[in-house]
């Protein structure tokens, strides 16, 4: 009878442990694979069109892109810790929120080859939220921002700042099934580039900074 008991045990544990929490690949620059490559770099704001959001693959980059597209961009892509990269997950087709995985900042490099792209982890990162299950599927979440020298730490609080360059990727799909167990992590295949963008002053902003110079006009008459 225990021995029953101990095998019926150890298949529960197998069983849990094949639905256990997903990992993936948190890097945008993957090559040398034909089904798992991906390169994506990161632009910063157009100059000229600070607060219009681009996303799509160039024909041209850093590195050439996986795979290439038409956009283009009027911003430099992205190097240095002092931007954020974030990788958020939710299981696809939940309509559930986002959830942050992870964040890493991006590559310090005098390398073109290596312009736009982040750190990558030692590690995949692990989703908390999404199991390594063949019946299902993450669907993800790039978010960027400018960190002000370390200053920001959060997603949240960059968007609340209002005047801090953030950017976010469309959501796409992983289409294989995440790792644990026996099978790797996939990659961030579907992801494609984006700019960063600095929001436009609301309206209320406005009229608070007009009523104020008009305060100031008055006093100076």
């Amino acid at each position: 009878m225990k021995k029953n008991l101990l095998v019926i045990a150890g298949l529960l544990c197998a069983a849990a442990g094949a639905f256990a929490q997903g990992s993936i690949q948190f890097n945008d620059r993957v090559t040398g694979t034909s089904t798992a490559a991906v390169v994506a770099p990161i632009y910063g704001v157009d100059p000229n069109n600070p607060s219009t959001p681009k996303h799509g693959n160039a024909a041209t980059g850093p590195t050439t892109p996986i795979p290439t597209g038409t956009q283009t961009y009027g911003g430099s892509p992205l190097v240095g810790t002092g931007f954020t990269a974030s990788l958020w997950a939710r299981p696809a087709g939940s309509g559930a929120a986002f959830v942050q995985a992870a964040t890493t900042p991006f590559r310090a490099t005098t390398s073109t080859t290596l312009f736009g792209f982040w750190t990558t982890p030692g590690t995949a990162v692990v989703l908390g939220n999404v199991p390594s299950d063949p019946a299902s599927r993450a669907e993800i979440l790039i978010r960027v921002w400018d960190n002000q020298g370390g200053t920001i730490t959060a997603w949240d609080t960059a968007v609340q700042r209002g005047n801090v360059a953030v950017g976010e990727s469309l959501p796409f799909v992983v289409s294989d099934q995440l790792g644990g167990g026996v099978v790797l992590p996939p990659t961030l295949v579907g992801l494609q580039s984006f700019q960063l963008t600095v929001p436009e002053p609301s309206v209320i902003a406005l009229g608070v900074l007009g009523a104020g110079c008009m305060f100031l006009l008055r006093r100076r008459k």
